[in-house]
């Protein structure tokens, strides 16, 4: 056979080859499809893409978000539910889209986000950085286990996310947090006291602290039991407790009688002069006019109400999420 009847099949297979080349650099350097974030929710925290829950349970849920808002400002939770989560893990699912969502308040990184996907069937509690100083990662497994699996599990999702998004906020809450600080300081000096005095001067000194702590909370609690006594028609509700007994850790003291006068800007956006309440009776109708400047918690005037959500918004520009939190099944 001559160079000139093999030429023609020398140049196919050099064409083939090319080809084939660019086709494999085209796909190398083709970039991955985007993530299709769900848009955050229009109203309260609940994103129910799965569509488990009814309009009356999404609202109770939405609701149950806003209360503890209003209750904690070291927390700010959403659930989603998702069919699939477009191929990607469910851990980088949910920090994807709870950065984009911009979960939390902005500066302090601490949103929580319950994320379902039904296709897998797989759960995540993925918790933001700032939020793991009062809810770590042994606290969300303890969560999954116990609130978000056996719920899914029995098919009940409501309840499910009802008693995960309580204990989630529970388990954060600034006494909780407080008293689990103090049991482990306690522990911690115990085994350091057989060091030395210094040591032992430590346990005296957290013990100061907590005795102080109990009088304080002591004290409100008698208050607030003398004014169901005397008012025996008014219901006090379990938040109106809480908001009074963090107000009351946070200012146990009148202020000086030089100090000049606080002014706040509360939620609804009036500024208004902060007065000191010295007892739950003189408290409850300054709380009752503006629950955010007397509620105990930091005012934050970019902060809204969202809708039917029932208190603060669980999205101030947060983020901080690389991967704390806790991953399970159903």
């Amino acid at each position: 056979m001559t160079t000139a009847e093999t030429q023609p099949a020398v140049l196919r297979r050099a064409t083939l080859g090319g080809a084939l080349a660019a086709v494999l650099v085209a796909g190398a350097v083709a970039p991955a499809q985007a993530l299709d974030v769900p848009p955050r929710p229009e109203v309260g925290a609940v994103q129910d893409q799965a569509d488990l829950l009814t309009d009356g349970q999404e609202e109770q849920l939405n609701r149950l978000i806003g209360e503890k808002n209003d209750e904690n400002e070291y927390i700010r939770a959403a659930v989603l539910t998702v069919n699939d989560t477009q191929g990607e893990s469910i851990e980088d699912y949910s920090r994807k889209v709870a950065t984009d969502w911009g979960l939390g308040d902005d500066g302090r990184n601490n949103g929580v986000l319950i994320v379902t996907d039904m296709g897998e069937r797989e759960l995540r509690i993925e918790v933001a950085d700032g939020a793991r100083e009062v809810l770590s990662d042994s606290d969300a497994e303890n969560i999954m286990e116990n609130q978000l699996e056996p719920g899914f599990k029995d098919g009940d999702y409501a309840d499910a996310f009802t008693k995960t998004v309580t204990k989630v906020y529970d388990e954060a809450d600034p006494q909780a947090a407080a008293d689990r600080a103090a049991k482990g300081r306690t522990v911690a000096t115990v085994i350091l006291s057989i060091v030395g005095v210094v040591v032992l001067g430590v346990l005296v000194l957290v013990w100061r602290c907590r005795r102080s702590t109990r009088q304080i909370m002591d004290q409100a609690k008698r208050e607030i039991e003398q004014y169901e006594r005397e008012h025996p028609g008014e219901g006090i509700s379990t938040s109106m407790r809480r908001a009074y007994l963090k107000y009351r850790l946070q200012k146990p003291k009148a202020p000086g009688l030089n100090d000049d006068p606080v002014r706040r800007t509360g939620k609804d956006g009036i500024e208004r002069e902060v007065h000191y309440a010295p007892t739950f009776q003189s408290w409850l109708p300054l709380y009752a006019v503006s629950p955010s400047l007397y509620s105990g918690g930091v005012v934050n005037a970019s902060t809204s109400s969202s809708g039917s959500s029932g208190g603060t918004s669980s999205f101030g520009g947060g983020g901080g999420f690389t991967g704390g939190g806790a991953s399970g099944s159903f």
